[in-house]
C-alpha cells in the first residue's frame, strides 16, 4: 500500500499539469476549427516523446514519481507549442483582461488549496484508514474548499456569480 505521502506527491505534481492539459484542449479547437488536425498531431507527438524520454532517462534517479512529473512538463510544452502557433498564425493572443482573470483564479486556487490541506491535516484522523465515516469527513470538506474558492473569487472580483448561472 502506498504510503499517504507518495500519493499526494503523485497527485500534486499531475496537478500542476491540469491548467495545461485544459489549455491543449483549448488550444487544440482552435486549431481543429480550421481543418487543420496535423499540427495539434505534430505537438502531441513530440509531446508524447519528451513525456517518455523524461521518464526514461529520470526513473533510475526518482522511480515513478518522475511519471507524473513528466507528464506535466510534456503537457506544458505541448500547449506552449500550440499557443505558439495560434499566436503566430493570429488565431489566438492573451489580453490583458485575461490575463489578470488568470491570475486572480490562480490565487483563487491556491488559498482554497491552503485551506483544504490544513483542513486534511487537522482532520487526520477522522479521514484515516480505520475510520467508518471517512467519506462523509471528507465530502464536507471538498463542499467547504468549494465554498472557500467561491467566496474568495468573489471578493477578488475572479468572476461574478452571474457567470455561473445556468441560462435557458
Amino acid at each position: 500500500m502506498f504510503h499517504k505521502k507518495i500519493i499526494f506527491g503523485l497527485l500534486l505534481f499531475f496537478s500542476l499539469g491540469l491548467p495545461a492539459f485544459s489549455l491543449i484542449k483549448i488550444f487544440s479547437s482552435f486549431i481543429f476549427a480550421r481543418d487543420n488536425t496535423k499540427i495539434p498531431f505534430y505537438f502531441s507527438t513530440i509531446s508524447v516523446l519528451l513525456n517518455i524520454l523524461i521518464s526514461i532517462f529520470y526513473f533510475k534517479d526518482l522511480g515513478f514519481i518522475i511519471i507524473p512529473i513528466a507528464t506535466s512538463i510534456s503537457s506544458w510544452i505541448n500547449s506552449i507549442l500550440l499557443y505558439a502557433y495560434l499566436h503566430k498564425e493570429s488565431y489566438f493572443k492573451f489580453n490583458k483582461r485575461l490575463i489578470i482573470q488568470i491570475i486572480r483564479i490562480i490565487f483563487s486556487t491556491i488559498i482554497m488549496g491552503i485551506c483544504l490541506q490544513n483542513l486534511l491535516y487537522y482532520f487526520d484522523n477522522q479521514l484515516s484508514f480505520e475510520n467508518n465515516y471517512k467519506f462523509i469527513y471528507l465530502l464536507i470538506l471538498v463542499i467547504f474548499s468549494i465554498l472557500i474558492y467561491f467566496v474568495v473569487s468573489v471578493i477578488t472580483k475572479a468572476f461574478k456569480l452571474s457567470d455561473i448561472k445556468i441560462k435557458y
